[in-house]
Parts: structure tokens; C-alpha cells; sequence
């Protein structure tokens, strides 16, 4: 199935229902402290919880991340009252499948607790399943009642998997629905590849990479290993287009992967001096770009297969003159694998450029971009809007653009200016 939104509603910062619509390009853009990390992470959150084989809804340190300290950190302004979550995919036969979580805190155990699940068919299919009494609430074998098409019954022996009903043992017509329904939000949404915004900077592996290794972890620590497993057990030429970006992109300095004894590690030649040095001899930049790469061109050559792409600050400590060709790089993925969206959370106002001048050159549509603006305002006297969606024409200009966002530098130019002009009178 191919992840079409997340849903949600009194989730965080966010407290009216949002329809977070995953674009192959899916952009997040805003002020600091506004939301951003919440939105980029939550399909983090929300993979965890699919594949969850326990009752808890949500894991708070799922994909190996901090989503909040207690429970009550999920719910907007820690209120009393309930929140949602949901998704939406499409799968191969056009049917669009969605469903919707409704918990709540419970203060006394420190515990969530499911209160309602609607699961719908865009063939008008629909399950509805509600808590019976509030005192059931949190109760494993709590008392809900279930309505599907002319069948209405009541039952306590409901098994949840996370979010989602695994099934009810009385009722196998429904129990199959659910499990199918199940399978194919995981094929969607479940584990997904985040990078975070501070990534593993080690060029040195330290012992022989396991066999099959498919997982990056969240601060790229996994890269190298995947390196290491690619050349050692594969053709190496996952190592051989990484190779070839650095080169490209980077000032001809490729990077040299060597795996003596069976342990990778990981050099970068010095063109300026003709030398092989190690990673960490380099600078951050270098170390911080490296998983973003091996992420996009892995998920390339299907040796990661996550339904999603995510990257916190892509342009993390690299000179600005090289933030577009990382751009392009996640572009092209995009443009290659539509189906698996690139979500890219960024300060970056060259990234968003590159956006939009591949769009206007027609190398992107604009139908594959969306841009999410966190603690929006479009003017001044505009109030402010926590979430906003910003689309793209076919040449590069957006419907809407939050006021303060990458101004600095016109306005540096124009004080700039103005003192200039002020000294020049003065002599």
C-alpha cells in the first residue's frame, strides 16, 4: 500500500485535526520551537505503533527517538481531554483504506487508553469500534462496542496491537479485516528511515558488519555497516555510488571504503593533497552528509526498502554552496520513487530554492511537492496559523510564504545600504 496522509488532532502543538499529506517532496519549513520536529517525527511514532505486537498504543522512544518524557507530553497543552491519530493509504487495486485512533491519558497509572477505532474503505466498508463505559478505559479486556455494516454486538475480548485492533476471537469475519488492514498500513507506514539532525561523525566501524543489515539508525549510525555489508557480501556498488556523489558533488573528493579484515572503514580522499584521510579529519560536513547519502541512494539500489524517507536539517554544517546538491540528490529520488514520499525538515533557504528552480526547469512537478509552513503567518497583522500547506506553481513560485522566513538577508542588505548611504554623507 502507498502512504497517502497522517492524521491527527489534539496531538502536541497542534490542537485542530490536521491532514498531513505525504507528497513524494514533503518539505517542513518554520520558526524554531513552533512544531517542526513534532510533524517530521511523528511517522516515527506512528510505525512504532503499527508494528507493535503489545497493548500500548504508542511507544514513546520508538525508532530509537524521544517523543516525549511521560504520556501526557502527546497531548496538546497536557489536557484532560482526548487525542487522535490516523492514516490513509492507497493500495495497488485504487482502494484508499483509512483509520483513526482516539486515546487519552489516564492520570492515575501514567498510561494511555484507547478510547475509539474507526477503520473505513473508500467502497464504503466500515468499523467502528467504541469504549462502552469511561471506567474501562486503559482495561486490556475493557468492554467495547462494535458496529460493522447491519452487525452491532458488544464484546471484552478484543486483542490490540498498538493502534490497531489485531482481532476479536469470537468474530473471524471481522478479526480477518482487521489483520489485512493491518499488513497493509505496516507496508505503508511501517518503519520508516529517520535521520535526526545530529549524525554519527565515526569513519571507523570496529568489528565485521552483520549479514543483511537494513537499518541506518536514527543518527546515521548504521551507515557505515551498511557500507561494510555491501562490500563484503554484495558487488559493492552501494559503496561505488557513494563514492561517486562525494566526487561529484563535492570537490572531487570521493570517499574510500576498506574493509581489511573484514572491518569497513571509511577514508576521503584529499584532492588538494592527493591523500586518503580519515573521515573525521575532514570536518563535520562531510560526516553529517555522509548518511543522508547512503540513505538515498540505498532506499535506490532496494537495500533499504522503508515505505518513508526522513531528514532533519540536511544541510547540517555543510557550506551553503553545497546544500543544493544534496538537494538535488533527494530530489531525484523523489522523482525516481514517488511512492515512498521524502519528508525534509530544513532551515535551509538554498534547499528551498533548489526546490524551486527544479521545478520551474521541469525536472519536478509541482504536483509531487507540498510545503508545510509551522507557525504560520503570511503578514504581520495575520494571525498565526500552526500549520500551513504551501503548494508550488510550474514555475517555482508558492501560493504563500510565512513573513520572517528567509528575509534576513534582504534585510541585512537593506541596513547594509542604509548605512552606507549614512557614511557617505557624513564624509
Amino acid at each position: 500500500m502507498k502512504p497517502i496522509a497522517i492524521s491527527f488532532s489534539r496531538y502536541r502543538a497542534f490542537k485542530d485535526e490536521v491532514r498531513f499529506e505525504l507528497k513524494p517532496m514533503t518539505v517542513i519549513i518554520g520558526r524554531n520551537g513552533g512544531g517542526k520536529s513534532v510533524l517530521t517525527r511523528l511517522p516515527v511514532l506512528l510505525g512504532g505503533a503499527l508494528t507493535s505486537n503489545e497493548y500500548n498504543p504508542v511507544d514513546l522512544a520508538a525508532g530509537g527517538i524521544n517523543h516525549g518524557n511521560r504520556y501526557e507530553d502527546l497531548v496538546h497543552l497536557r489536557s484532560a481531554q482526548s487525542f487522535n491519530i490516523g492514516a490513509e493509504g492507497i493500495n495497488k487495486d485504487g482502494e484508499i483504506l483509512s483509520f483513526t485512533t482516539t486515546m487519552r491519558h489516564i492520570v492515575e497509572n501514567y498510561s494511555l487508553g484507547i478510547e475509539r477505532f474507526e477503520l473505513l474503505r473508500s467502497t464504503g466498508e466500515k468499523i467502528l469500534i467504541s469504549l462502552t463505559s469511561p471506567e474501562d478505559i486503559g482495561n486490556p479486556k475493557g468492554s467495547y462496542d462494535i458496529i460493522f455494516g447491519d452487525k452491532k454486538f458488544n464484546t471484552e475480548s478484543i486483542i490490540w496491537h498498538g493502534l490497531l485492533p489485531f482481532s476479536i476471537p469470537e468474530h473471524d469475519d471481522i478479526s480477518r479485516i482487521l489483520q489485512v488492514a493491518r499488513e497493509q498500513f505496516i507496508s505503508a507506514f511501517g518503519k520508516p528511515s529517520y535521520l535526526g539532525p545530529f549524525r554519527s561523525e565515526t569513519g571507523n566501524f570496529g568489528r565485521t558488519p552483520r549479514q543483511g543489515v537494513r537499518h541506518l539508525g536514527p543518527r546515521g549510525e548504521g551507515a557505515l555497516e551498511v557500507l561494510g555489508d555491501d562490500a563484503l557480501r554484495r558487488e559493492g556498488l552501494l559503496g561505488k555510488a557513494v563514492s561517486d556523489w562525494f566526487s561529484a558533488s563535492l570537490g572531487g573528493s570521493a570517499t574510500v571504503l576498506r574493509t581489511d579484515g573484514g572491518v569497513p572503514r571509511l577514508l576521503v580522499h584529499d584532492a588538494s593533497r592527493n591523500l586518503d584521510v580519515d573521515l573525521q579529519e575532514t570536518g563535520a560536513g562531510f560526516a553529517q552528509v555522509l548518511p543522508i547519502v547512503v540513505q538515498a541512494l540505498a532506499h535506490r539500489q532496494k537495500v533499504l526498502s522503508s515505505p518513508i524517507l526522513i531528514v532533519e536539517q540536511p544541510e547540517l554544517h555543510l557550506h551553503p554552496g553545497a546544500h543544493g546538491a544534496v538537494m538535488d540528490l533527494l530530489i531525484s529520488r523523489a522523482v525516481e520513487a514517488p511512492d515512498a514520499p521524502y519528508i525534509i525538515e530544513t532551515h535551509s533557504e538554498q534547499i528551498i530554492t533548489r526546490l524551486r528552480r527544479r521545478v520551474a526547469e521541469g525536472i519536478l512537478s509541482p504536483d509531487l511537492v507540498r510545503i508545510y509552513s509551522i507557525g504560520h503567518r503570511s503578514s504581520a497583522e495575520d494571525s498565526e496559523d500552526p500549520i500551513r500547506s504551501i503548494d508550488l506553481d510550474h514555475l517555482g513560485n508558492t501560493t504563500s510564504w510565512p513573513i520572517g522566513v528567509f528575509d534576513e538577508a534582504l534585510d541585512d542588505i537593506i541596513h547594509l545600504r542604509s548605512a552606507a548611504s549614512k557614511k557617505s554623507h557624513q564624509h
